[in-house]
């Protein structure tokens, strides 16, 4: 359970030395860069006290604060890398913000850029269990297809194996236990999970499931393509 008195504190993660997709996170999708899609609904949600844009590029800065976000710091170098896994980056912000602010954060509602059809509902639907709950996280993910006691392997001294093993043998996909894809819609951590756990994913972590075709990560050209059609068609 989360302090009512507390801050809410949404982050937008927008490093500017993306590989894969060079520019990634100001990338124009149907008229607006990227970035404006998670800015823009963390704005929108009513429990999120403050919305800022974690970054190391003036330019993605410069964009962020067109649409709304503060940039009230600039994410150093050494928390920029490729290998830079999320949750320093959150700590970071959190000491940041505070000093900003100068109020105590509470919870935090990570918005990655590359979950762009996240609804205004995700938002608050994720804030409310992590405040109605004991849990420390609430973290997004759908129904996988793939499932690793029927079709996902791996190789052991050059054979093939199921990554899992079902306590019985598994004739049909459909009688494997059910497994999900995390997708990057929305997570919500405690401060605790933040500051003394320190885990991308707490002991204490609740799920909360979207459909399918709103989960998409956008993390390829082709990606971008798919985005753009599914978002024409809404």
């Amino acid at each position: 359970m989360t302090d009512p008195g507390a801050m809410v504190l949404g982050v937008v993660p927008a490093r500017g030395g993306s590989k894969g997709v060079p520019g990634k996170n100001i990338r124009p999708v149907l008229g607006k860069p990227l970035i404006a899609y998670a800015i823009e609904c963390g704005l929108e949600s009513p429990s999120v006290d403050h919305l800022i844009v974690t970054t190391d590029s003036p330019q993605i800065a410069s964009i962020a604060r067109e649409y709304g976000a503060d940039v009230p710091f600039m994410r150093p170098a050494e928390l920029s890398a490729d290998t830079t896994p999320m949750l320093p980056v959150l700590l970071h912000a959190i000491t940041e913000a505070e000093g900003h602010y100068n109020e105590k954060v509470d919870a935090i509602v990570l918005l990655d850029p590359t979950g762009p059809l996240r609804a205004v509902d995700d938002v608050e639907q994720c804030i409310k269990l992590l405040r109605d709950s004991s849990c420390d996280a609430v973290v997004s993910g759908n129904t996988a297809h793939r499932n690793p006691y029927f079709n996902m392997a791996v190789q052991n001294n050059g054979y093939v194996r199921l990554m899992a093993q079902a306590s019985e043998p598994v004739g049909r996909r459909q009688d494997c236990p059910v497994v999900y894809d995390l997708n990057t819609v929305v997570w919500v951590y405690s401060r605790r999970a933040i500051m003394q756990e320190r885990a991308r994913i707490p002991e204490r972590t609740l799920l909360y499931l979207v459909s399918p075709e709103r989960a998409i990560d956008i993390d390829t050209d082709l990606d971008f393509e798919i985005l753009e059609f599914l978002m024409s068609r809404r």
